[in-house]
């Protein structure tokens, strides 16, 4: 079976939109319109084998700019993982995730990944090994709601630059663990989030949330300056408010008894020694 290997190579159209064809097959994933609003991100490297010009077996490494009890750092992110099926059980994605991790040697300080369930056999059996994130929150009171929130339509290119220059400049959300990337905060705007940003103008911070029953889900604040929960919450606040589970560390937010708990949900797991010890990856972060 004729294979031939890449990597890097982003740049030649037709070999981009052979991964993306990969990525739509083995995921159900259409990275073209992250493509086509132009937040495609080069530091998203991918290892590969084509066979007739089709990508048949990938694995991407994602090197993410991130703040580890305050100095910067660089860790790396493993995702886009898969084999067409006609091409399984031949070793591909090991051979792959061997080659790209030593392509990588030197320049992160750590690897991570979120398995599916049916993958963490390969991650395991690849001397990867399952970690506990850190689930944040606090049960809180109801205030009453405070108006000026402006609730942002990304189909608006103008509103979807506004945001770009909002990840931009933006800071770290913890100075205990934060992962910053404008171009990967993008792709959640377009797929994850896209009816779940709001602008507060007051304090010149954009909002990503959503509301489930009696609980609130926090999954990223986006501005120059961190604000305060207590001067944040009025703005979303309703009564029947009971609880808000932060998706990121709280550190800089204060004001509120905040509680965590440990948690697998994410499936999440390290190669080697990680830097921190039961983080909470930002939601946000998630390749």
């Amino acid at each position: 079976m004729d294979l031939e290997y890449r990597s890097e190579f982003w740049d030649d159209l037709p070999s981009r939109e052979a991964f993306k064809t990969f990525l739509r097959k083995i995921h159900n994933l259409d990275l073209s319109l992250w493509d086509d609003a132009g937040f495609w991100d080069n530091a998203y490297t991918p290892f590969s084998y084509f066979n007739d010009g089709k990508v048949v077996s990938s694995i991407c490494l994602y090197f993410l700019d991130a703040v580890i009890d305050g100095k910067s750092s660089k860790l790396v992110q493993i995702s886009g993982v898969g084999t067409l099926p006609a091409f399984r059980n031949q070793g591909l994605n090991r051979r792959l995730t061997d080659r790209a991790l030593d392509w990588a040697k030197g320049k992160h300080q750590g690897v991570f990944l979120f398995a599916d369930e049916e993958a963490t056999p390969f991650y395991q059996r690849c001397g990867f090994t399952p970690i506990q994130e850190s689930q944040e929150y606090c049960h809180i009171t109801p205030v009453p709601t405070q108006m000026g929130i402006n609730q942002l339509d990304i189909s608006d290119t103008g509103t979807l630059q506004k945001i770009h220059d909002y990840a931009i400049q933006r800071c770290p959300q913890s100075e205990r663990f934060s992962i910053t990337n404008p171009q990967l905060l993008m792709f959640h705007v377009l797929y994850t989030m896209a009816n779940k940003v709001i602008e507060i103008p007051e304090l010149n911070c954009l909002v990503f949330f959503d509301r489930r029953d009696s609980e609130i889900n926090i999954y990223d604040i986006v501005g120059r300056e961190m604000p305060t929960f207590n001067d944040l919450y009025p703005f979303i606040a309703q009564k029947a408010d009971e609880q808000v589970n932060f998706h990121f560390h709280t550190d800089k937010l204060e004001g509120r008894d905040i509680k965590t708990r440990l948690t697998n949900l994410n499936n999440t797991f390290v190669k080697g020694d990680f830097p921190i010890q039961n983080p909470a990856f930002p939601f946000t972060s998630r390749a």
